[in-house]
Protein backbone atom coordinates (compact mmCIF):
# COMPACT_ATOMS: atom_id res chain seq x y z
CA UNK A 1 0.00 0.00 0.00
CA UNK A 2 1.41 2.96 -0.72
CA UNK A 3 1.37 6.28 1.15
CA UNK A 4 2.01 10.15 0.28
CA UNK A 5 5.27 10.92 0.75
CA UNK A 6 7.21 14.05 1.45
CA UNK A 7 10.28 15.58 0.46
CA UNK A 8 12.68 15.22 4.55
CA UNK A 9 14.07 19.07 5.44
CA UNK A 10 16.61 19.74 8.37
CA UNK A 11 14.11 19.95 11.45
CA UNK A 12 14.17 18.35 14.98
CA UNK A 13 13.20 15.40 16.79
CA UNK A 14 12.46 13.63 20.25
CA UNK A 15 9.98 10.58 22.17
CA UNK A 16 5.41 6.82 23.67
CA UNK A 17 4.29 3.13 24.02
CA UNK A 18 2.66 -0.12 26.24
CA UNK A 19 4.83 -2.50 28.09
CA UNK A 20 8.09 -4.56 28.53
CA UNK A 21 11.86 -3.66 31.09
CA UNK A 22 15.14 -3.96 32.96
CA UNK A 23 18.26 -2.92 31.27
CA UNK A 24 20.06 -6.23 30.12
CA UNK A 25 22.96 -6.53 27.94
CA UNK A 26 22.24 -6.98 24.27
CA UNK A 27 24.79 -9.01 22.67
CA UNK A 28 23.91 -7.40 19.24
CA UNK A 29 25.64 -4.67 20.25
CA UNK A 30 29.32 -3.45 19.15
CA UNK A 31 31.73 -2.82 22.27
CA UNK A 32 32.89 0.78 21.93
CA UNK A 33 36.21 0.38 20.80
CA UNK A 34 34.66 -2.11 17.98
CA UNK A 35 32.39 0.48 17.34
CA UNK A 36 35.26 3.43 17.49
CA UNK A 37 36.99 1.47 14.79
CA UNK A 38 34.07 1.01 12.64
CA UNK A 39 33.19 4.99 12.79
CA UNK A 40 33.13 7.19 9.34
CA UNK A 41 35.73 10.27 10.10
CA UNK A 42 34.37 12.96 12.42
CA UNK A 43 34.20 16.30 10.38
CA UNK A 44 33.57 19.22 13.08
CA UNK A 45 30.95 20.72 13.29
CA UNK A 46 30.61 24.40 12.96
CA UNK A 47 28.95 25.29 16.12
CA UNK A 48 27.83 23.25 19.03
CA UNK A 49 25.20 25.73 20.29
CA UNK A 50 22.92 22.71 22.13
CA UNK A 51 23.10 22.03 25.81
CA UNK A 52 20.86 19.58 26.71
CA UNK A 53 22.17 16.52 29.03
CA UNK A 54 20.70 13.03 28.35
CA UNK A 55 20.04 11.07 30.47
CA UNK A 56 21.66 7.54 30.66
CA UNK A 57 20.45 5.05 28.12
CA UNK A 58 17.72 3.06 29.34
CA UNK A 59 16.85 -0.69 27.60
CA UNK A 60 14.56 -2.98 26.91
CA UNK A 61 14.16 -6.47 25.87
CA UNK A 62 11.02 -9.13 25.36
CA UNK A 63 10.34 -11.10 28.20
CA UNK A 64 11.09 -8.16 30.60
CA UNK A 65 8.58 -5.95 32.56
CA UNK A 66 8.50 -2.20 31.43
CA UNK A 67 11.69 0.01 32.39
CA UNK A 68 10.72 2.92 34.27
CA UNK A 69 12.50 5.95 33.03
CA UNK A 70 11.78 8.64 35.60
CA UNK A 71 9.15 11.50 35.57
CA UNK A 72 7.17 12.93 32.66
CA UNK A 73 7.09 16.32 34.21
CA UNK A 74 9.54 18.79 32.40
CA UNK A 75 11.26 15.52 30.50
CA UNK A 76 10.55 13.83 27.41
CA UNK A 77 11.74 10.61 25.73
CA UNK A 78 13.07 9.37 23.12
CA UNK A 79 14.19 6.36 21.02
CA UNK A 80 17.68 5.67 20.02
CA UNK A 81 16.97 1.88 19.18
CA UNK A 82 15.39 -0.97 18.05
CA UNK A 83 15.95 -4.60 17.40
CA UNK A 84 14.34 -7.88 16.08
CA UNK A 85 11.81 -9.80 14.53
CA UNK A 86 9.21 -7.40 13.63
CA UNK A 87 6.95 -9.87 11.82
CA UNK A 88 3.50 -8.55 12.96
CA UNK A 89 1.06 -6.23 14.78
CA UNK A 90 2.00 -8.11 17.61
CA UNK A 91 5.69 -6.96 17.25
CA UNK A 92 6.39 -3.13 19.02
CA UNK A 93 8.83 -1.16 21.23
CA UNK A 94 7.21 2.28 22.22
CA UNK A 95 8.13 4.75 25.08
CA UNK A 96 4.61 5.79 27.11
CA UNK A 97 3.65 7.34 30.32
CA UNK A 98 1.57 6.06 33.41
CA UNK A 99 0.88 7.35 36.42
CA UNK A 100 3.68 9.99 35.96
CA UNK A 101 6.08 8.38 34.56
CA UNK A 102 7.73 7.79 31.30
CA UNK A 103 8.44 3.59 30.65
CA UNK A 104 10.04 1.84 27.63
CA UNK A 105 8.19 -1.31 26.83
CA UNK A 106 7.05 -3.34 23.96
CA UNK A 107 5.43 -6.61 22.94
CA UNK A 108 6.50 -9.71 20.94
CA UNK A 109 4.54 -13.27 19.70
CA UNK A 110 8.66 -13.54 17.77
CA UNK A 111 11.76 -13.59 19.32
CA UNK A 112 14.89 -10.76 20.11
CA UNK A 113 12.05 -7.54 20.45
CA UNK A 114 14.39 -4.91 21.77
CA UNK A 115 14.98 -1.22 22.24
CA UNK A 116 16.43 1.69 23.97
CA UNK A 117 15.57 5.34 24.94
CA UNK A 118 16.98 8.05 27.09
CA UNK A 119 15.30 11.01 27.97
CA UNK A 120 16.25 15.08 28.19
CA UNK A 121 14.73 18.37 30.25
CA UNK A 122 12.02 19.58 27.77
CA UNK A 123 9.16 21.92 27.33
CA UNK A 124 6.13 21.57 24.70
CA UNK A 125 6.12 17.62 24.61
CA UNK A 126 1.89 17.70 25.31
CA UNK A 127 0.44 15.42 22.34
CA UNK A 128 1.87 12.08 21.11
CA UNK A 129 0.78 11.33 16.95
CA UNK A 130 0.31 8.19 15.79
CA UNK A 131 0.48 6.96 11.48
CA UNK A 132 -0.66 3.07 10.65
CA UNK A 133 -0.46 1.76 7.24
CA UNK A 134 -4.41 2.36 6.75
CA UNK A 135 -4.10 5.74 6.97
CA UNK A 136 -4.10 7.85 3.83
CA UNK A 137 -1.96 10.74 4.56
CA UNK A 138 0.85 11.87 6.51
CA UNK A 139 0.02 13.21 10.01
CA UNK A 140 0.89 16.70 10.46
CA UNK A 141 2.29 17.42 13.49
CA UNK A 142 2.69 20.86 13.39
CA UNK A 143 4.91 23.78 12.72
CA UNK A 144 8.95 22.70 12.67
CA UNK A 145 9.96 26.29 13.76
CA UNK A 146 11.33 25.85 17.16
CA UNK A 147 9.92 22.17 17.65
CA UNK A 148 11.78 18.87 16.87
CA UNK A 149 10.24 15.80 16.98
CA UNK A 150 11.10 12.30 16.97
CA UNK A 151 10.07 8.59 17.16
CA UNK A 152 8.80 7.10 20.00
CA UNK A 153 6.92 3.71 18.90
CA UNK A 154 7.56 1.50 15.91
CA UNK A 155 5.27 -1.65 15.30
CA UNK A 156 4.51 -4.06 12.56
CA UNK A 157 5.68 -6.25 10.08
CA UNK A 158 8.93 -5.11 8.70
CA UNK A 159 10.08 -7.10 5.82
CA UNK A 160 11.87 -5.13 3.74
CA UNK A 161 12.87 -1.96 1.67
CA UNK A 162 8.86 -1.46 1.56
CA UNK A 163 8.19 -0.87 5.08
CA UNK A 164 9.62 2.40 7.05
CA UNK A 165 8.22 5.16 8.99
CA UNK A 166 9.41 8.52 9.10
CA UNK A 167 8.90 11.58 11.63
CA UNK A 168 10.49 14.50 9.21
CA UNK A 169 10.04 18.37 8.19
CA UNK A 170 8.31 19.27 4.60
CA UNK A 171 6.98 22.62 3.94
CA UNK A 172 8.08 24.02 7.40
CA UNK A 173 5.38 21.61 8.95
CA UNK A 174 6.33 18.52 11.13
CA UNK A 175 5.09 14.84 9.90
CA UNK A 176 4.74 11.30 10.38
CA UNK A 177 4.37 9.05 7.82
CA UNK A 178 5.51 5.49 6.30
CA UNK A 179 4.79 2.79 3.83
CA UNK A 180 3.66 -0.45 4.05
CA UNK A 181 3.08 -3.76 1.85
CA UNK A 182 2.98 -5.86 4.88
CA UNK A 183 0.51 -5.83 7.71
CA UNK A 184 0.37 -3.49 11.04
CA UNK A 185 2.91 -1.16 10.45
CA UNK A 186 2.62 1.62 12.84
CA UNK A 187 4.65 4.75 14.34
CA UNK A 188 4.65 7.03 17.40
CA UNK A 189 5.78 10.24 17.44
CA UNK A 190 6.59 13.23 19.98
CA UNK A 191 7.50 17.24 19.54
CA UNK A 192 9.52 19.39 22.06
CA UNK A 193 10.06 22.77 22.14
CA UNK A 194 13.70 24.03 21.19
CA UNK A 195 15.65 26.94 21.20
CA UNK A 196 15.75 29.32 18.03
CA UNK A 197 19.53 29.79 18.35
CA UNK A 198 20.16 25.70 18.82
CA UNK A 199 17.27 24.11 16.92
CA UNK A 200 18.25 20.75 15.15
CA UNK A 201 20.82 19.05 12.87
CA UNK A 202 20.32 17.97 9.26
CA UNK A 203 19.10 14.43 9.32
CA UNK A 204 21.62 11.76 9.33
CA UNK A 205 21.61 8.64 7.59
CA UNK A 206 22.25 5.15 7.89
CA UNK A 207 22.28 2.04 5.95
CA UNK A 208 23.14 -1.56 5.97
CA UNK A 209 26.99 -2.24 4.54
CA UNK A 210 27.82 1.51 5.40
CA UNK A 211 29.96 2.19 8.45
CA UNK A 212 28.74 3.93 11.52
CA UNK A 213 27.83 7.55 10.29
CA UNK A 214 29.28 10.96 12.87
CA UNK A 215 26.65 12.77 14.70
CA UNK A 216 28.01 15.34 16.80
CA UNK A 217 29.98 15.60 20.59
CA UNK A 218 28.07 13.47 22.93
CA UNK A 219 28.44 16.66 24.91
CA UNK A 220 25.53 18.84 25.37
CA UNK A 221 23.82 17.36 22.18
CA UNK A 222 20.66 14.91 22.46
CA UNK A 223 20.17 12.76 19.51
CA UNK A 224 17.07 10.82 18.39
CA UNK A 225 15.92 7.80 15.60
CA UNK A 226 13.18 9.72 13.16
CA UNK A 227 13.40 6.75 10.45
CA UNK A 228 13.51 3.22 10.80
CA UNK A 229 13.49 1.04 7.45
CA UNK A 230 14.15 -2.56 6.44
CA UNK A 231 13.59 -6.61 7.00
CA UNK A 232 13.83 -7.07 11.19
CA UNK A 233 13.70 -10.71 10.83
CA UNK A 234 16.13 -11.49 14.52
CA UNK A 235 18.47 -10.60 16.87
CA UNK A 236 20.78 -9.30 14.26
CA UNK A 237 18.73 -6.64 12.95
CA UNK A 238 18.58 -3.83 14.53
CA UNK A 239 19.20 0.47 14.59
CA UNK A 240 21.04 2.32 16.76
CA UNK A 241 22.55 5.73 18.24
CA UNK A 242 25.50 5.52 20.81
CA UNK A 243 28.66 7.44 22.26
CA UNK A 244 31.84 6.22 21.20
CA UNK A 245 34.72 8.37 22.38
CA UNK A 246 32.56 11.77 23.38
CA UNK A 247 30.71 11.54 19.70
CA UNK A 248 27.53 10.47 18.94
CA UNK A 249 27.00 7.67 15.94
CA UNK A 250 24.43 6.09 13.70
CA UNK A 251 24.77 2.65 12.98
CA UNK A 252 23.12 -0.75 13.13
CA UNK A 253 23.05 -4.68 11.90
CA UNK A 254 21.43 -6.39 9.49
CA UNK A 255 21.80 -10.25 8.63
CA UNK A 256 19.03 -9.50 5.93
CA UNK A 257 18.09 -6.34 3.58
CA UNK A 258 17.67 -2.75 3.78
CA UNK A 259 17.98 -2.00 6.71
CA UNK A 260 18.05 1.88 7.27
CA UNK A 261 17.63 4.45 10.20
CA UNK A 262 18.05 8.20 9.90
CA UNK A 263 18.11 10.29 13.08
CA UNK A 264 19.10 14.29 14.41
CA UNK A 265 20.86 15.74 17.35
CA UNK A 266 19.26 18.85 19.39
Amino acid sequence: MSKLRHTVFVALAIPVVLSGCGPEDLSAELSQEEAAKQVTAAPELDTQPQALVPSSEYTWSQGHVANPMGITSGRSCFLTRVGGDFEGSGERVDIFQTGGSWYLGGNSSQTSINGAARCVSASGDTTEYQWTQSMNYPVNMGTATNRMCYLVGVAGKFNGGGEWVHAYVSGGQWYLSGDSGQSGVRARARCITVSPTTGYTPEISWSQGQGSAYMGPSSGLACALTYVKGKFEGGGEYVRIFDSGGYWYLGGGSNQVSVAAKARCF
